[in-house]
Parts: structure tokens; sequence; C-alpha cells
């Protein structure tokens, strides 16, 4: 999109590789590389048997280069998973028609999660060459990654990929290049710099058709001048050749990028938070999925629905949102039906995955031999854990716990004419397992009590006291760290609403991405005229219910849970906001009592410390988050999970002031869940109903490790389903517990189950390991219901690499700090004795 319609856009890429194949058949030294496969995918949808062969012949001359990436994606907001799967349909392509995927070349998107080197490496891929647009993104003014290249990205894990960071991908002009490259040259001047030749990279503009003049530019050049030599070349053939005249004196750069294009999915809140949702969720199906096939042999979970599932998911995580020049015509008939196809992205893969998880729900619902109206609850994660359950239960029934045979208490939500909407603690359900529930005729049960609606609230680990007329809370005490948590002195109060005015008084540094301009003189309006709804003593806690309202959000709706039995307080803020186009942003304040903290936030594989992991040239405004965000000073460390909403801001709201340094600051964090700032590309306005969630804990200083564990139970929920009439119509032999069952385990803490999913080549099924403690050691996979025969570590675009030894039910392995370690496993059912090839 961006230029123009999706489709049209589409069309347009297509073409150009119709003029790129002529083009080489009249000048056979010219080389190609599009921008992603995506770039492949519309032309070979779209071309027919004759054009197709034409292409597949001079991708295996390497005159047409195969990209591993799909698109050009954002890879802070992407997860782990999605970021590997960006490389699967390229992969697929390669395998079918032959040749290896070498680099990877994320155009316009200027800076990238640390992670991403560490994904690129576990791929195998040798070349990563990103060319950088750094409007909103003084990378080069600050880090001048350019001069520094080639160099090793090292991600948190230790894997390498081989970075060229080039400036700008406009194409080359024999007027500009006189007087620019002795300029660009230059950067490259240093005795430092070993090899003989440097990249020009990029001969297109955005999405425009295929420019004639690249052919004969080279020509042209050389026929002009004798030095520099210009040719042709694929970024294969350009970085072999400068890797081998530099030797072993490239220098290594770690560090994350802080991605600074991500603040952009900040303006299209609703459809994120469900990208995000569905991108945790989908782990869950796969899971599922490939245990049903477990169960019996015979299923093959919808691997196509699987692949469009991720495929939408990652086209969400695409950098481009909407209209270009979005400010002057935010309302346009283009905008609107672009957005529409950007959002629908989303929409799918919502769709996909609740219909995904529901046909392996059912499929293994369908062994456990217990009656119908039971409800069976699936934890997706490989360690033993408990979570809230939202359900309707009949108003004359029970929730009963066949694990430990009594019933179930509840809290009941709200009420139809002959059901109940209930919530309930699911306690102890089995890793990579299930429990059931059955419903049974109801005894007595008490309701839940509403108490006095004081302001103070405590259990065995907590005192609150709220702060009704914002709508939030004034103080957390923490007993065992006998702690204020709250810092008394902040303007905000914790959990509270702010929305941001004044970023339309232009030219300013924030929205005209200038860094010599002025920032905008911005002003904060906190939410305020709250009031204390209800407080209520559930069976699993306290319930305080608030609301309030803001500068055009009418109301405010909190839920503050305050769990009896674990650690933890969760906020949901329920939030109804108008639809506004002048410019806007939108926090949840979450103000710590910590004046010198050490910020620390999880990315996709490892832990970034803004004040020592970044690399040169990255943002300092706002941070890109996966499952937590920690705040530390001296032995006390407060940890918040940000369900919905993935952007942070560390100390201050973002003002446009484009910081070169990380500097000492307040141990305020501020969730940036909204904003308009883009004038171009993004979403203008939005409005409606929105729901932002976030859970908190603290203590002592807890590991990377423990911290992941805390956040994945947040983001990747407990999954529900009723065993209905029709699942139980047939009597068969039925081999699972009619209680609980777990089936696969994994010995180590720190080491989380990403995905275990059918193998693409069909062969077995792909177990995805993350160490997430930073800690190297073994670990043993231990699957109780599938017989192993073979085992092999693969790389994560599942080649295989190394055979391992196993034992019937369990394999060992080695396993890095921060590693993303792919496995093959192929056995037999010990439940119907059939071969999982």
């Amino acid at each position: 999109g961006y230029t123009d319609y999706q489709s049209k856009t589409a069309d347009v890429h297509a073409r150009i590789l119709d003029d790129v194949i002529q083009a080489i058949h009249d000048r056979p030294d010219f080389r190609f590389c599009p921008d992603g496969f995506w770039v492949f995918e519309q032309f070979w949808k779209s071309r027919d048997e004759e054009e197709k062969k034409q292409l597949l012949q001079l991708v295996k001359d390497k005159k047409i280069s195969v990209p591993a990436q799909y698109a050009n994606i954002l890879t802070g907001a992407a997860s782990l998973e999605t970021l590997i799967r960006s490389f699967y349909p390229s992969h697929r392509f390669a395998t079918e028609h032959g040749g290896a995927l070498t680099y990877a070349a994320i155009s316009d998107v200027p800076s990238y999660s640390w992670s991403y080197a560490s994904v690129l490496a576990a791929a195998g891929l040798k070349y990563f060459l990103p060319g950088a647009n750094n409007y909103r993104a003084p990378s080069l003014y600050f880090g001048r990654l350019h001069e520094k290249s080639p160099f090793w990205w090292e991600g948190p894990d230790g894997g390498r990929v081989l970075m060229w960071y080039s400036r700008m991908y406009l194409p080359p002009q024999m007027a500009i290049g006189r007087d620019a490259l002795p300029l660009f040259l230059q950067n490259y001047a240093s005795s430092t710099y070993k090899a003989s030749s440097v990249i020009l990279y990029g001969t297109q503009g955005d999405n425009v058709g295929f420019f004639p003049q690249q052919i004969s530019l080279v020509d042209e050049w050389n026929k002009e001048f004798a030095y520099p030599r210009m040719e042709f070349a694929t970024v294969e053939e350009a970085m072999d050749h400068i890797v081998a005249e530099a030797g072993d004196s490239l220098p290594v750069v770690r560090g994350d990028g802080a991605p600074y294009w991500e603040d952009g999915i900040a303006s299209d809140a609703v459809y994120t938070a469900m990208n995000r949702s569905t991108e945790e969720r989908a782990l869950s199906a796969e899971k599922l999925a490939t245990i049903s096939s477990i169960i019996n042999p015979r299923i093959d979970l919808e691997p196509d629905s699987f692949r469009a599932l991720w495929s939408n998911a990652l086209l969400y995580d695409e950098h481009t949102y909407g209209i270009r020049g979005l400010a002057s015509f935010p309302d346009s008939r283009q905008h609107i039906r672009q957005q529409a196809v950007k959002e629908g992205f989303a929409a799918e893969s919502r769709r996909l995955v609740e219909h995904l998880l529901l046909r392996a729900e059912g499929a293994i619902e369908h062994y456990i031999p217990t009656e119908v109206g039971t409800l069976v609850v699936f934890n997706p994660l490989n360690w033993a854990r408990g979570g809230l359950v939202e359900v309707d239960l009949g108003k004359d029934k029970e929730l009963w716990d066949l694990a430990k045979d009594e019933a179930v208490r509840f809290e009941v939500l709200s009420r139809g004419e002959s059901f109940q909407h209930i919530r309930f603690l699911a306690a102890d359900v089995p890793p990579m397992g299930y429990k059931c529930y059955a419903r049974r005729a109801a005894g007595p049960i008490a309701a839940a009590a509403a108490i006095e609606a004081g302001t103070g609230i405590e259990n065995a680990y907590y005192r609150l006291n709220l702060d009704p007329a914002s709508g939030a809370v004034r103080s957390i005490f923490d007993k065992e760290l006998n702690r204020e948590l709250v810092d008394a002195t902040s303007p905000y109060r914790f959990n509270q609403y702010l929305y941001v005015t004044g970023a339309d008084q232009r030219p300013n540094s924030l929205t005209d991405s200038r860094i010599n301009m002025p920032p905008p003189p911005l002003e904060i309006h906190g939410a305020k005229a709250g009031r204390l709804r209800s407080v209520t003593r559930t069976p699993f806690g306290t319930v305080a219910r608030l609301e309030s309202s803001d500068l055009n959000t009418p109301l405010i709706q909190t839920e503050v849970i305050l769990f009896d039995s674990q650690k933890k307080i969760e906020f949901i803020n329920r939030v109804q906001k108008d639809k506004i186009y002048k410019k806007e942003a939108v926090y949840f304040a979450f103000p710590f009592a910590m004046d010198r903290p050490k910020f620390k936030y999880a990315i996709q594989n490892g832990v970034v410390d803004p004040s020592v992991d970044q690399y040169p040239g990255a943002g300092k405004e706002w941070f890109s988050v996966q499952h937590w965000v920690s705040v530390e000073q001296e032995n006390a460390s407060a940890t918040l999970v940000p369900v919905d909403a993935p952007l942070m801001s560390l100390g201050d709201i973002v003002r446009g002031v484009w910081p070169r340094e990380f500097e000492e600051r307040k141990g305020t964090v501020l969730s940036y869940v909204m904003n308009n700032y883009w004038p171009t590309n993004y979403v203008g306005a939005q409005g409606g109903e929105m729901t932002f969630r976030y859970v908190l804990t603290s203590g002592n200083k807890a590991g990377p490790g423990a911290l992941s564990r805390f956040g994945l139970e947040q983001t990747a929920p407990l999954e529900a389903n009723e065993l209905s009439d029709v699942d139980k119509a047939v009597d068969v032999p039925r081999p699972l517990n009619r209680a609980s069952g777990s089936f696969l385990t994994v010995d180590r803490a720190g080491v989380v189950v990403v995905t275990w999913k059918r193998a693409e080549d069909g062969d077995g099924t792909i177990l995805r390991l993350l160490e997430t403690d930073g800690k190297s050691g073994k670990v043993t996979i231990k699957t109780p219901t599938l017989n192993l025969q073979s085992a092999w570590k693969a790389n994560a675009l599942e080649e295989n690499q190394q055979a391992l030894q196993v034992s019937p039910h369990s394999v060992e392995t080695d396993i890095g700090p921060f590693q993303i370690l792919t496995l093959r496993l192929k056995g037999v059912s010990t439940l119907s004795g059939g071969d999982l090839k």
C-alpha cells in the first residue's frame, strides 16, 4: 500500500519483475534484488508458466536474488515466531524450486530489534542489508552505522550476521553521482576499511515502475570515469567480495535499535492489540494441533490455514499502514480502503486462530472419557500454572474440579435469562496439558460479597490505597519488601490515564522529525472526575472497580484485581474515546518510587538495559516491549506486563527531544498506547472502545527467566472449551485421563517451549525452544504420549543439522544463553500406535 491501493501496488511489483527479466535478456550482466519475497509471490500468482520459467532460470543463474524476508516488517512489534515465520515462504519456494537463502534486506525501516540478529543467525542466513530511511529516526546522525559497515551484528545469544547498513535507497543518477559519490566514498577512506569495494544500495523508489535508466548507468559511469569503476551485483555477490577482502578485521556491534518506526503502530491501538494477542495464541493453537495429531496420527490439522494465519499476522506487522501524505487527506476514500485492508489482516488472523484453536481442542476432547458439558481448560505453556477463566454457566449449575474432586467457587460477572457469565481461578493446570471441570447441579454457593467501598484494600502481599478522583491507585505497599512502590511526589497516580495535546503547533521536532526544531509545547491532561464504583470479595481475591473521564475520553472503567494466592495485581482498563484528528497521544502512567532506577525490558530472545544494550544511533524515547518491563533499585524490583500495548516510554512521555544518550531518569514507566504523530503512512485518528491490561509484580531482583515465565502467563491465556453432546455422540476408546493430563515437559525452568508444530515437510514435528534466563546447560524434553524414534537439532528453517540420542520418551540436548533452539522430533504415539512421520 502507501503509494496506492495494496492490490495495485502488487501489480506494480509484478510488472517490475517483467521488466527486469527483459533487462537481463538485453543486458546479461544486469542484476536485481527485489524488496522482499512478497514481490515474488505477486508475480507467481499472476503470470503464466513460461514467465515463471524465465524467472526461475534467472534465479538459478544468480542474476535475480531471492531475499529471505517476506516483507519489510517492524521487527520490534513482531513476536519471535513471527520473525522466524517471515522467512518460511521464501524457504518453501527455495526448497521446491532449488537454491539457497543467504540474506535478508529490509528497506525503508531504519532500526531493528536486537533479537533480529539472533533470528537471522538461527535461520542460517549470512547477510543482513537494510536500506534505511532516517525520517523520524536520526540513526545516521547519531550512530553513523553506514560508516562502520560491514560489521558483525551480534544478537543476545551470541549469534552473528554480517550487516551492511546502507544510507537510504534512492535511484542513482549520473548528474548526482558526479558530486555526491566522492563525498560518499569519504566514509570508507579510513585505514580500518580493508576492502576495495563498497555498495551503492537501491535503484528504485517507493512502489514505482522499473527505472530503465539504471540499465545504462554502469556503462555511462565507466565511460566517463576511470575510477571508481561500477558493476551490477546481487547482495550475495557484493557481500561475498567485500567480506573476502576485509578478512578478519570486521568489527562486532551488539545491541538493540529501540525500533523508531514502531511508534506508528499506536495509531491503530485496537488492531495492534488484536494482532499482539493473535501471535501469542497462534502458538497455543499449533501446540494443541500437534497434540491432537499425537492422539490420532491421522489428523493433520489444516496446515494451509496455519500458513494463512501467520501470513496475515505478518502482513499486519509490515511497516505500511495507510496512505502517503495522510495529514492532507486523512478521511479520503483511498486511505479508508487501505486502512480497511491493513486491519483486515489482523481480523483474519484472529478469525483463523479462533477457528484452529476450536478444531484442535475438539480433536483432543474427543478422547477424554468424561461427560457432556465438561469444561476443558488447556495450558499451552510448559509448566503447571493457574489463571482466570471466563465462561457461561447455567444458572442451576456449578463447576466441579475433577482432579481435586471438589466444587469450584466463582465470581458472577453478568446474568442472562438462563445462564450466568462467570470468572474463576483455574489452578494447577498441567504443563502443555489440560484440566477438566464438570458441570453439575448447583449446591448452595455464597455469592461474591460486596464490601464497604473504602479506598483501602489488601492481601498477604500488598496494601493498596485507591484514588477515586483519578480512577487510579495512590499507593501500593509491598509487605514482603516493606517498601512503598508508588512515587508519592509524581504528578500521576498509578495506572492513571493521561491524554496529551499540543503537537499541532508546527513545525516541531516531534511530528516533523527535525532534530534542529524545537519540541512542541505538550500539555498532559490526567483522568479526573472519577469515583469508586465498588469493592467486591471474590473466591480468588478482591476486585475494585473505578471509573473516570478525560479530555476526548468520556469514560475510563478500571478494574483492579488483588489476588489472594498470587503476588500480582491486575489492572483492566476499558476506554471509550472520541475520534480526534488533532495531534494527540495517550498513556497509562506507572510512577515507581525509584529515583535512580535501572530499567530493563524483554525483547524476543533477551533483555535490554537501554543504558548499555543499544547499538549506536538507537532510539531513546520509546521502546518496543515483548512480555515485561522492569524497574530496579538497590535490592528491589517491580515488573509490569503490558498485555495489549507494546510501546513504553521511560521516565517521561515522548516529547520529540531525540536524545543521544539514555541518561538518568526517574522510575516512571509510561505505557504509550495511542498517538497520531505521523503525518504520513499511519492512521490519522482513532476512537471507540478499547481495552488495555497490565499485570504488576514486585520483590527482590528476579532473573529474566522468572520474569519471562510471569510475562508469558499473562499474555498466553489458558484456553477453555466445553464438551458438547456432539463430541460424545459415538462411543469410542478414549485413552486420555478424565481429570487432567500433560503431553510434554521440560526440566529447565528457564527454557520455554515457543511452539510445537507439524514439520513443514511433513517429516515429524518441530519443537522450538527458547532459553530465557541467560544461562547455558542441558535440557531434557519428555514426551509421555510420544515414543521417540529420532531427534535432530535443526536451524530455524527446519533444516536438520545434528542427530541427537533419544530414549523412548525423552531427549536431552545442550542449550545456550538466550538461544533459539529448533528440534525435529519423530516418533510413534503411545495412545494409538500411529507413526508420526
